[in-house]
Order: C-alpha cells, then sequence, then structure tokens
C-alpha cells in the first residue's frame, strides 16, 4: 500500500520505489506517444531540482515557468516545489505587460520558459524584472546560435547540477511551507495567492472524494498549468491517483489526439466544450438531409429513457462520441467559468454529465470548509 505523503515531490519518490515501471507520462511527438514511468519521472525531477539546489534555489524563492503543457513542465514544477522554493505558472499567451506584473511581484528570480517564442519575450522584460538573472529553454530548436550568459537549455542547466542531496531536501518540506502562487485568472494585475503544501494535499484530497479516478485511467492535458483546474484538478490529482496525463503534440492537435486517446478523464474550460459542440453542428449542416434528420432525432430521443433513448445510443450517438473522442469517457469536470447551455445540452445528450470543480459540496465538516475557501481564492 502506497504509504502517506507530505508534497508531490516526495509522493513521486515514494510511487518510483512502489511503481517505478508503472507508466504515468506520455506524450505525442512526431506522430508517436512516448510513455515515461514513475522511475523516470523521479529521475527528471531529481535531475532539475538537483540543478536548482546547485544555484541556491531554496525556500523563500520563487521559479516562474512559461510554457504551454507538455511534461518538461510537470518535471520543472516538481522539482521547483521539491528543492524548497515556490512555483509560479505563466500563460504562454498572456502579453507583456501581465508576464512582467506576475514576474516582478512574484519576485522570480529563475524561468523555464518553452522555446524561442517564449525566450524572446521575456529578453524583452528583463529591464522590467529585476530579480529574474537566469532563463532555462526546454526546447531549443532556432536557437542553436544563440549565446547570452544568462540563458541556457535545460540538458545544459541539468549538467551543471552538483552533488546536493535531494532526499533530504525533499525530506525537509514542511506543510506550512509556500509551495505554489497563484494569480487571478484573466488579464489584470492582481496579487498573488500563496498555497502551501499542506493546501494543496488538502485540495488533493477533497478532489479525489468527489472524483472516483482509478489508477490507469487515461487523461489528455488540455490545459495549462497556469489554469488552477490543470494544477491540482489535472496534474495533482493525476499523481495522486495514478491516472495516466497524455501530452498532446500542441494546442492545434487537441482534437486529433483526443480522439486517438479516447480518454476516461477529460478536465477542461467551459471554451473546449463550447468548440466541441460548434464542431459538431459545423459537420452536421455539411451532412447529407437524411443524416442531419438521423443527428437530431438522436439528440432529442437520447434525453428520455427506455428503449428508444438506447437505439438512438447505439446507432448514433456513440459514433458521435467516438468522432470527439469521448466515447470511453467516465468523468468530465471544468472549473471556472461555466460551459454555456448549448453545449452542455449536447453533452447531456451524449450521455455526459461536466460537473464543476469549484461548486460548494455537500457537507458542512471542518475539512469541506477548508476546501471551499481555498477553492474560492484560486478561482478568484
Amino acid at each position: 500500500m502506497d504509504q502517506p505523503h507530505t508534497s508531490f515531490a516526495a509522493l513521486v519518490s515514494q510511487r518510483a520505489q512502489a511503481h517505478g515501471d508503472e507508466t504515468i507520462l506520455r506524450t505525442k511527438n512526431r506522430g508517436i506517444w512516448k510513455a515515461a514511468t514513475w522511475t523516470y519521472l523521479a529521475e527528471q525531477v531529481q535531475a532539475i531540482g538537483t540543478a536548482l539546489l546547485a544555484a541556491d534555489f531554496a525556500r523563500g524563492d520563487v521559479v516562474a515557468i512559461l510554457s504551454e503543457s507538455r511534461p518538461e513542465v510537470v518535471y520543472a514544477d516538481l522539482a521547483i516545489m521539491g528543492c524548497g522554493a515556490a512555483s509560479v505558472a505563466i500563460d504562454p499567451d498572456d502579453d507583456l505587460d501581465r508576464v512582467s506584473h506576475l514576474l516582478s511581484s512574484s519576485g522570480s528570480r529563475l524561468a523555464f520558459v518553452e522555446n524561442e517564442e517564449q525566450l524572446d519575450k521575456l529578453l524583452g522584460l528583463r529591464d522590467r524584472c529585476p530579480a529574474l538573472s537566469r532563463i532555462v529553454v526546454f526546447d531549443m530548436k532556432g536557437l542553436r546560435d544563440f549565446a547570452d550568459a544568462s540563458c541556457v537549455s535545460l540538458s545544459a542547466f541539468i549538467e551543471s547540477g552538483g552533488s546536493a542531496d535531494w532526499a533530504l531536501a525533499v525530506r525537509s518540506i514542511d506543510a506550512d511551507q509556500p509551495a505554489v502562487v497563484q494569480f487571478p485568472r484573466g488579464e489584470g494585475f492582481g496579487m498573488g495567492r500563496t498555497l502551501t503544501h499542506g493546501d494543496l494535499m488538502h485540495m488533493v484530497g477533497a478532489a479525489r472524494d468527489r472524483l472516483p479516478i482509478r489508477p490507469h485511467d487515461e487523461r489528455l492535458a488540455v490545459l495549462r498549468l497556469s489554469d488552477i483546474t490543470e494544477r491540482i484538478w489535472g496534474l495533482y490529482l493525476s499523481l495522486e491517483t495514478r491516472c495516466i496525463s497524455n501530452y498532446p503534440e500542441g494546442p492545434d492537435t487537441v482534437i486529433e489526439n483526443l480522439q486517438e486517446l479516447q480518454p476516461t478523464i477529460l478536465g477542461v474550460d467551459a471554451a473546449v466544450w463550447d468548440h466541441l459542440q460548434m464542431l459538431a453542428a459545423t459537420r452536421t449542416k455539411s451532412a447529407v438531409a437524411m443524416q442531419r434528420l438521423v443527428y437530431g432525432w438522436a439528440l432529442r430521443t437520447a434525453r428520455l429513457t427506455g428503449p428508444r433513448a438506447r437505439l438512438a445510443d447505439l446507432f448514433v450517438l456513440r459514433a458521435v462520441r467516438r468522432e470527439f473522442g469521448l466515447n470511453k469517457l467516465r468523468l468530465a469536470y471544468v472549473g471556472g467559468a461555466s460551459v454555456g447551455s448549448t453545449a452542455l445540452d449536447w453533452a447531456r445528450s451524449l450521455g455526459i454529465a461536466i460537473q464543476r470543480v469549484d461548486e460548494p459540496s455537500v457537507g458542512s465538516g471542518q475539512l469541506d470548509e477548508r476546501y471551499q475557501a481555498l477553492m474560492q481564492n484560486a478561482y478568484a
């Protein structure tokens, strides 16, 4: 049986010992899904974490991550928290003023960035972010001839790591220690809210009680780490429950990867469900008249019960779910903005109930009240 843990860095180390050969992450690269085991995850987290320790990052420091969803984001985030620092994730679509605000107000001394595009963004902001002294790049494509003393590739950063005792650093983390700096969603210049390791473990524990996620469930990691839904209900809850996180090739391949993967868990924002429904409507308009009639009949009939609803599901709606990568879906959830009524009705007709993770749950105990307060602050 898995042992209790006090941080997600500790969880990864423990799971590597207990489930080392088990797949926990996959990423789509050049058309092929590549798997990462718990052992590999732990090795990558330790390698980056040791380099952070060698660079004197510890409790009281903040490190930023500016990237689309990809496994390196996971490695860096867990390494930042494991070395004792706090992690702040920045949306790669944020404008320069907001990025500058997040970096400067959090006091980030180092930033992990995805690629040349995000590197250029930070290079233009260094004068506005005096604390930022180092940038680590995940993907060096197009940067072979680039040279800057304060910028290094992820591989070079890892090679600079010394012989710090990673296990000791992870064991030294306490529940009241800052782990994450979460900024309000959307545009603007609100102040960041600090979540401790204890807060994170509490939120994920409460989330696990609400969503019956099983080991070896599959999810497509659509949202970015800057979205609290992805951070808590996506990445951390998946690590806690041993649900496999699959990372798409890029934002433009999400529908294709969703169709191919057919995940059992889908945690996205309202915009994704609105997009799926609109895509279905567009394809319906281009269908022949008989197909449109049958599809409309199936959607209406599915809201009823009895033999006709089962026939509609068997002969029509099952194929629709498969077409959009939803045929194996057991659990669907969103946070933040509500799903539009049209998309919500469409999902219900397909037999999919979309849960809101930031709504108050039943019960009035102290544990539930703390969870609700943490979620309300995180989504503010």
